[in-house]
């Protein structure tokens, strides 16, 4: 491909229920290539498939497929990441079009969970988020707003109800919805009015890297949730991540917004815990709703393959994810439910 190669096309070719060889081929079969191109499927993505390619100029770049559902809808994916590309916290977008797009390939490795818990870490990436936060006019055009709470009743809606017109039963999460749709709406209320900016709404350790092996800048990958919201949700799922205590909190608060008064910065903390929790009961949500989507489109191999190479020693199945996560909802909700009522 040429060092200066940018295009776009608006012709649908992938369809949801192609194979991971078929998109293969679709790629392969792009003009653009110098030639014979070198191709593998990346596992790690639950949401998309993933593939690391060499040209054979010896240039590499990296293509991801996916489709609009859920919270996901792909043409602001793209837009969010060329707005990434376009502040500097981000590869630059090669080709799109709609369910593929391709970008240059990033050097350094992916952050690991622990990272989310050192402090010279945390302070690199939140102030990848200031840049990312105050760039919205980086956007080339409108993307989605994320709206978390709506987005997760949905999935409650969901789980509860499975899916009728496809023979799908309800999850064994059923018995729970009540709970979880109480939870959330007592959280949503502690949320004050504010500006909504870009935002990448899933910043957990998989989705951050770094630019080079000198481990130098931190970039944000994977905007299958990005679109305009509040930075708060940002630096509350960070925390999540990060198990924080409120010794942390405090910390990252400060650190991003400035010196804060002992009273602005209760009122943060208040907002920042809600987000804290919602963080973990979100992405539990999610991962139990996909897995009895039949709009779900990635095998089974492929999400083992992907929390293999995620979280190892977790279960292979979205299951596992909601394991490791339900034991720090608990937490939260067990130490500050009472605060929420």
């Amino acid at each position: 491909m040429k060092p200066d190669y940018e295009h776009s096309s608006e012709t649908p070719v992938i369809r949801r229920n192609w194979s991971s060889q078929q998109i293969a081929d679709r790629i392969r079969s792009l003009p653009f290539w110098t030639g014979e191109i070198e191709l593998n499927q990346k596992f790690g993505g639950l949401q998309n498939r993933t593939y690391f390619i060499t040209d054979r100029d010896g240039r590499r770049y990296v293509a991801r497929s996916g489709f609009d559902q859920g919270r996901i809808v792909q043409t602001s994916v793209v837009a969010c990441t060329r707005a990434a590309a376009n502040l500097g916290i981000g590869p630059r977008v090669r080709y799109f079009e709609p369910h593929l797009f391709i970008t240059d390939y990033i050097e350094g490795p992916q952050l690991q969970q622990e990272s989310q818990q050192d402090r010279r870490i945390l302070t690199r990436i939140l102030d990848v988020m200031k840049v990312l936060h105050s760039g919205s006019e980086a956007l080339p055009y409108s993307v989605v707003y994320w709206a978390p709470f709506a987005t997760v009743r949905r999935y409650l809606a969901d789980l509860e109800a499975g899916f009728p017109s496809a023979g799908v039963k309800p999850s064994a999460w059923a018995p729970q919805v009540p709970f979880f749709r109480d939870v959330t709406c007592r959280l949503e209320r502690a949320i004050e009015p504010f500006v909504p900016v870009l935002t990448h709404n899933d910043v957990g350790f998989a989705n951050m890297m770094f630019r080079t092996t000198a481990k130098d800048e931190i970039w944000l990958i994977d905007w299958d949730g990005g679109g305009y919201g509040n930075p708060m949700w940002d630096i509350g799922e960070l925390a999540m991540w990060a198990d924080s205590d409120e010794l942390l909190d405090r910390f990252m608060l400060t650190y991003y917004w400035g010196k804060l008064t002992e009273g602005q910065m209760k009122e943060r903390l208040r907002q920042h815990v809600a987000y804290k929790i919602m963080g973990a009961l979100r992405l539990m949500a999610e991962c139990a709703q996909a897995a009895i989507d039949p709009a779900y489109y990635l095998s089974p191999q492929e999400v083992a393959e992907s929390m293999e190479a995620v979280l190892p020693g977790e279960g292979l199945e979205l299951a596992g994810l909601v394991e490791l996560l339900r034991p720090r909802f608990d937490g939260l909700w067990e130490a500050h439910g009472r605060d929420y009522l």
